[in-house]
């Protein structure tokens, strides 16, 4: 198992993701449409490419501290498809290895 996990949550609204570490629970990056400096810069704060901002901001930001893999496992309630797909392509596209584990 790799030692930091992504979670994703996609709503109507808005768009959440972040890394978190395994062991100690301590958020290492985080990146969401409701903060206000992607706010301001997206039209949309729901749709596909929106995801895949999301997850482009989300790998820069855990490249700055110094994070390369993750683990995703979807919820029980969430399927690996459409905008969840996006964030986490976006992320293995920028530079993430994620390493996904569908039950």
């Amino acid at each position: 198992m790799e030692p930091f996990t992504l979670d994703v949550f996609i709503s109507k609204s808005f768009v959440s993701s972040s890394l978190t570490h395994r062991m100690t629970s301590k958020q290492v990056a985080v990146a969401g449409t409701n903060s206000k400096d992607i706010k301001a810069v997206l039209r949309s704060r729901s749709d596909i490419p929106t995801c895949i901002a999301i997850g482009r901001i989300l790998a820069e930001r855990a490249r700055e501290g110094d994070v390369y893999t993750a683990s995703y496992t979807p919820r029980d309630r969430d399927k690996f498809e459409g905008k969840i797909r996006a964030v986490v392509q976006s992320l293995i596209d920028n530079g993430i290895d994620v390493k996904v584990y569908l039950d």
